[in-house]
Protein backbone atom coordinates (compact mmCIF):
# COMPACT_ATOMS: atom_id res chain seq x y z
CA UNK A 1 0.00 0.00 0.00
CA UNK A 2 1.32 3.43 -0.95
CA UNK A 3 2.06 5.62 2.03
CA UNK A 4 1.06 9.27 1.93
CA UNK A 5 2.89 12.47 2.74
CA UNK A 6 0.78 14.72 4.95
CA UNK A 7 0.97 18.43 5.71
CA UNK A 8 -0.94 19.46 8.84
CA UNK A 9 -1.59 23.19 9.23
CA UNK A 10 -2.54 24.72 12.56
CA UNK A 11 -5.17 27.30 13.48
CA UNK A 12 -5.60 29.75 10.58
CA UNK A 13 -8.10 32.14 12.21
CA UNK A 14 -8.86 34.17 9.08
CA UNK A 15 -5.22 34.77 8.11
CA UNK A 16 -5.78 34.17 4.39
CA UNK A 17 -2.61 35.81 3.04
CA UNK A 18 -0.40 33.83 5.40
CA UNK A 19 -2.22 30.63 4.53
CA UNK A 20 -1.59 31.20 0.82
CA UNK A 21 2.06 31.96 1.56
CA UNK A 22 2.38 28.77 3.60
CA UNK A 23 0.77 26.71 0.83
CA UNK A 24 3.37 28.13 -1.58
CA UNK A 25 6.12 27.09 0.82
CA UNK A 26 4.69 23.58 1.07
CA UNK A 27 4.57 23.25 -2.72
CA UNK A 28 8.17 24.43 -3.02
CA UNK A 29 9.29 22.01 -0.30
CA UNK A 30 7.51 19.12 -2.00
CA UNK A 31 9.36 19.81 -5.25
CA UNK A 32 12.75 20.68 -3.78
CA UNK A 33 12.95 18.13 -0.96
CA UNK A 34 10.38 15.41 -1.60
CA UNK A 35 10.83 14.71 -5.29
CA UNK A 36 7.54 16.30 -6.23
CA UNK A 37 5.50 14.15 -3.87
CA UNK A 38 1.74 14.69 -3.86
CA UNK A 39 1.09 16.11 -0.39
CA UNK A 40 -2.24 15.67 1.40
CA UNK A 41 -3.15 18.91 3.17
CA UNK A 42 -4.94 18.73 6.51
CA UNK A 43 -6.23 22.02 7.96
CA UNK A 44 -6.76 21.37 11.65
CA UNK A 45 -9.75 23.61 12.36
CA UNK A 46 -10.30 27.13 13.67
CA UNK A 47 -10.25 28.31 10.09
CA UNK A 48 -12.19 31.43 11.11
CA UNK A 49 -12.46 34.23 13.71
CA UNK A 50 -10.11 36.88 15.07
CA UNK A 51 -8.23 37.49 11.80
CA UNK A 52 -9.18 39.82 8.98
CA UNK A 53 -10.56 37.51 6.28
CA UNK A 54 -12.47 34.52 7.61
CA UNK A 55 -14.91 34.70 4.70
CA UNK A 56 -11.99 34.56 2.28
CA UNK A 57 -10.46 31.57 4.08
CA UNK A 58 -13.71 29.60 3.84
CA UNK A 59 -14.10 30.45 0.13
CA UNK A 60 -10.47 29.52 -0.55
CA UNK A 61 -10.60 26.19 1.28
CA UNK A 62 -13.97 25.24 -0.20
CA UNK A 63 -12.51 25.77 -3.66
CA UNK A 64 -9.33 23.88 -2.78
CA UNK A 65 -11.31 20.94 -1.41
CA UNK A 66 -13.41 20.82 -4.59
CA UNK A 67 -10.28 20.79 -6.76
CA UNK A 68 -8.05 18.48 -4.72
CA UNK A 69 -10.67 16.10 -3.38
CA UNK A 70 -9.24 13.68 -0.81
CA UNK A 71 -5.85 15.44 -0.98
CA UNK A 72 -7.40 18.33 1.00
CA UNK A 73 -8.93 17.55 4.38
CA UNK A 74 -10.55 20.28 6.46
CA UNK A 75 -11.43 19.69 10.10
CA UNK A 76 -14.12 21.49 12.10
CA UNK A 77 -12.81 23.28 15.18
CA UNK A 78 -14.57 24.89 18.12
CA UNK A 79 -14.74 28.29 16.40
CA UNK A 80 -16.56 26.84 13.41
CA UNK A 81 -18.89 25.06 15.82
CA UNK A 82 -19.62 28.30 17.68
CA UNK A 83 -20.47 30.09 14.43
CA UNK A 84 -22.83 27.28 13.42
CA UNK A 85 -24.53 27.37 16.82
CA UNK A 86 -24.74 31.17 16.72
CA UNK A 87 -25.98 31.74 13.18
CA UNK A 88 -27.73 28.53 12.11
CA UNK A 89 -29.05 27.30 15.46
CA UNK A 90 -29.42 30.75 17.07
CA UNK A 91 -28.12 29.70 20.49
CA UNK A 92 -27.82 32.97 22.39
CA UNK A 93 -25.12 31.74 24.80
CA UNK A 94 -23.01 30.51 21.89
CA UNK A 95 -23.49 33.81 20.07
CA UNK A 96 -22.24 35.82 23.02
CA UNK A 97 -19.12 33.68 23.29
CA UNK A 98 -18.56 33.63 19.53
CA UNK A 99 -18.74 37.41 19.12
CA UNK A 100 -16.40 37.89 22.08
CA UNK A 101 -13.88 35.32 20.79
CA UNK A 102 -13.51 36.64 17.27
CA UNK A 103 -16.94 36.40 15.69
CA UNK A 104 -17.19 40.18 15.27
CA UNK A 105 -14.16 40.14 12.98
CA UNK A 106 -15.70 37.25 11.06
CA UNK A 107 -18.98 39.13 10.61
CA UNK A 108 -17.01 42.15 9.38
CA UNK A 109 -15.31 39.98 6.75
CA UNK A 110 -18.72 39.03 5.36
CA UNK A 111 -20.07 42.59 5.55
CA UNK A 112 -17.15 43.81 3.47
CA UNK A 113 -18.45 41.51 0.73
CA UNK A 114 -21.94 42.96 1.00
CA UNK A 115 -23.35 40.06 3.05
CA UNK A 116 -25.26 40.21 6.33
CA UNK A 117 -23.35 37.19 7.61
CA UNK A 118 -22.20 33.71 6.63
CA UNK A 119 -24.30 32.41 3.71
CA UNK A 120 -26.00 29.03 3.87
CA UNK A 121 -23.47 27.30 1.62
CA UNK A 122 -20.65 28.30 3.98
CA UNK A 123 -22.56 27.07 7.02
CA UNK A 124 -23.52 23.84 5.26
CA UNK A 125 -19.89 23.18 4.34
CA UNK A 126 -18.59 23.90 7.83
CA UNK A 127 -21.29 21.74 9.42
CA UNK A 128 -20.31 18.88 7.14
CA UNK A 129 -16.64 18.93 8.12
CA UNK A 130 -15.35 16.05 10.24
CA UNK A 131 -13.97 16.67 13.72
CA UNK A 132 -11.32 13.98 13.30
CA UNK A 133 -9.41 12.36 10.44
CA UNK A 134 -7.39 9.15 10.79
CA UNK A 135 -4.89 7.26 8.71
CA UNK A 136 -4.78 4.11 10.77
CA UNK A 137 -2.26 2.40 8.50
CA UNK A 138 0.26 5.18 9.06
CA UNK A 139 -0.65 5.68 12.72
CA UNK A 140 -1.83 9.28 12.34
CA UNK A 141 -4.77 11.01 14.05
CA UNK A 142 -5.62 14.57 13.00
CA UNK A 143 -7.96 16.55 15.24
CA UNK A 144 -8.50 20.15 16.29
CA UNK A 145 -8.44 20.08 20.09
CA UNK A 146 -7.34 16.59 21.02
CA UNK A 147 -8.71 13.26 22.17
CA UNK A 148 -9.64 11.61 25.44
CA UNK A 149 -6.55 9.51 26.28
CA UNK A 150 -8.68 6.97 28.16
CA UNK A 151 -11.65 6.43 25.84
CA UNK A 152 -10.27 7.07 22.33
CA UNK A 153 -11.69 6.64 19.74
CA UNK A 154 -15.08 6.86 21.50
CA UNK A 155 -14.52 10.38 22.82
CA UNK A 156 -17.06 12.36 20.77
CA UNK A 157 -17.04 15.54 18.75
CA UNK A 158 -17.05 17.98 21.66
CA UNK A 159 -13.88 16.50 23.13
CA UNK A 160 -12.24 16.49 19.70
CA UNK A 161 -13.02 20.18 19.21
CA UNK A 162 -12.56 21.56 22.73
CA UNK A 163 -10.40 19.42 25.03
CA UNK A 164 -7.41 20.80 26.87
CA UNK A 165 -7.33 17.98 29.41
CA UNK A 166 -3.88 17.86 30.98
CA UNK A 167 -3.59 14.08 30.59
CA UNK A 168 -3.91 14.47 26.83
CA UNK A 169 -0.80 16.66 26.73
CA UNK A 170 1.25 14.06 28.64
CA UNK A 171 1.49 10.96 26.47
CA UNK A 172 2.66 8.94 29.47
CA UNK A 173 -0.95 9.19 30.70
CA UNK A 174 -2.48 7.70 27.55
CA UNK A 175 -4.27 4.46 28.45
CA UNK A 176 -6.59 3.82 25.48
CA UNK A 177 -5.40 0.71 23.60
CA UNK A 178 -6.30 2.30 20.27
CA UNK A 179 -3.72 5.04 20.86
CA UNK A 180 -0.84 2.58 20.90
CA UNK A 181 1.35 3.29 17.90
CA UNK A 182 -0.62 6.43 16.99
CA UNK A 183 0.55 10.03 16.69
CA UNK A 184 -2.06 12.74 17.38
CA UNK A 185 -1.57 15.98 15.44
CA UNK A 186 -3.64 18.90 16.73
CA UNK A 187 -4.03 22.64 17.23
CA UNK A 188 -6.37 24.63 19.52
CA UNK A 189 -3.85 25.40 22.29
CA UNK A 190 -1.47 28.17 21.16
CA UNK A 191 2.13 27.53 22.12
CA UNK A 192 3.76 30.27 24.17
CA UNK A 193 6.95 30.49 22.10
CA UNK A 194 5.38 30.40 18.60
CA UNK A 195 7.07 27.04 18.00
CA UNK A 196 5.35 23.68 17.52
CA UNK A 197 5.18 21.46 20.59
CA UNK A 198 6.03 17.79 20.23
CA UNK A 199 5.89 15.22 23.01
CA UNK A 200 9.18 13.59 23.93
CA UNK A 201 8.07 10.30 22.39
CA UNK A 202 6.77 12.04 19.26
CA UNK A 203 3.21 10.79 19.76
CA UNK A 204 1.60 14.23 20.08
CA UNK A 205 2.32 17.25 17.87
CA UNK A 206 0.73 20.66 18.46
CA UNK A 207 0.98 23.01 15.46
CA UNK A 208 -1.08 25.91 16.82
CA UNK A 209 1.71 28.44 17.06
CA UNK A 210 -0.53 31.46 17.64
CA UNK A 211 -0.60 32.98 14.16
CA UNK A 212 -3.39 35.41 15.01
CA UNK A 213 -1.72 36.40 18.31
CA UNK A 214 1.52 37.60 16.76
CA UNK A 215 3.01 34.14 16.33
CA UNK A 216 3.44 32.06 13.22
CA UNK A 217 1.25 29.89 11.03
CA UNK A 218 2.82 26.44 11.05
CA UNK A 219 2.73 23.41 8.79
CA UNK A 220 4.04 20.00 9.87
CA UNK A 221 5.30 17.91 6.95
CA UNK A 222 4.85 14.26 7.87
CA UNK A 223 6.81 11.84 5.71
CA UNK A 224 6.61 8.13 6.58
CA UNK A 225 9.75 7.01 8.39
CA UNK A 226 11.11 10.56 8.89
CA UNK A 227 10.98 13.11 11.68
CA UNK A 228 8.39 15.90 11.21
CA UNK A 229 9.61 18.93 9.29
CA UNK A 230 8.07 22.30 10.11
CA UNK A 231 7.42 25.27 7.85
CA UNK A 232 6.22 28.69 9.03
CA UNK A 233 4.74 31.82 7.53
Amino acid sequence: MTQLVYCAIGDIHGELDRLKELHDMVRFHAVAELGGADVTLVHLGDLIDRGQDSCGVVDYLMDMEARRGPRCVNIRGNHEQLMIESVRLEYEASRRSWLEWGGEETMDSYRRRGLDGPPDHHLDWLLGLPTIFRDEAQGLVFVHGGVDPDTFPACGERVQMWTRRKEFFDTRCWTAPDLVGQTVVHGHSPTLDSLPDMAADGRRINVDTGAVFGGRLTAAILVPGAAPHFLHS
